[in-house]
């Protein structure tokens, strides 16, 4: 959506974007613990991917997972999450490179949550195989847990379908008001 941004501005907005991303989740976090009701890296990291190319949605996406996780706890799921988060803000760039300062608000949450959900399962799966345990009880379980407790660590009933919703409702809105304030403007 940004054709006229220079490289300086590009990565002035990917750097604000990642600060954004990754001190609201540790906001979050010290308000309310490991309670995950909203993803802000996927926010930052899609509307980075929506707004200012595939490259920066990538960016943002992987850098945010990498710094917030250090500084709350690192471990086998920094790598994994950080990966995939990358992937997705990439994906997310090349889904909606089309989009011209008109978009569809329904076509785009429903894109978010489908991202977010696939982001969620696939991190799931694959620690859960890191871990040990087979492909087919790691996604049997991942799965579960997006839905109810269960000892894959999953805790809150219906916490993945919660989380994808909050984060896709954030993203339509930042994005919309990017557009409103010609933020985002037309890319080539």
């Amino acid at each position: 959506m940004t054709s006229g941004l220079n490289r300086t501005r590009k990565i002035t907005y990917a750097a604000i974007l990642i600060a954004l991303a990754a001190s609201l989740r540790l906001t979050k976090h010290l308000l309310f613990g490991p309670l995950q009701f909203i993803n802000f890296p996927g926010i930052f990291a899609i509307v980075g991917g929506i707004v200012f190319g595939p490259v920066t949605g990538m960016t943002v996406g992987f850098t945010t997972y990498l710094l917030s996780d250090f500084l709350l706890g690192a471990g086998p799921w920094t790598v994994v999450n950080a990966l995939l988060m990358g992937f997705f803000g990439a994906l997310s760039g090349i889904l909606w490179r089309r989009t011209n300062g008109s978009f569809s608000k329904i076509a785009m949450g429903i894109g978010v949550y489908v991202i977010m959900f696939a982001f969620d399962i696939l991190s799931s799966w694959i620690l859960n195989m890191v871990f040990g345990w087979s492909p087919t009880v790691a996604l049997i379980y991942g799965l579960m847990g997006l839905f109810m407790p269960n000892p894959a660590g999953g805790f809150m009933i219906g916490v993945g379908p919660i989380t994808e919703a909050t984060t896709a409702i954030v993203v339509v809105s930042i994005v919309g008001l990017m557009v409103r304030g010609k933020i985002a403007v037309k890319r080539q």
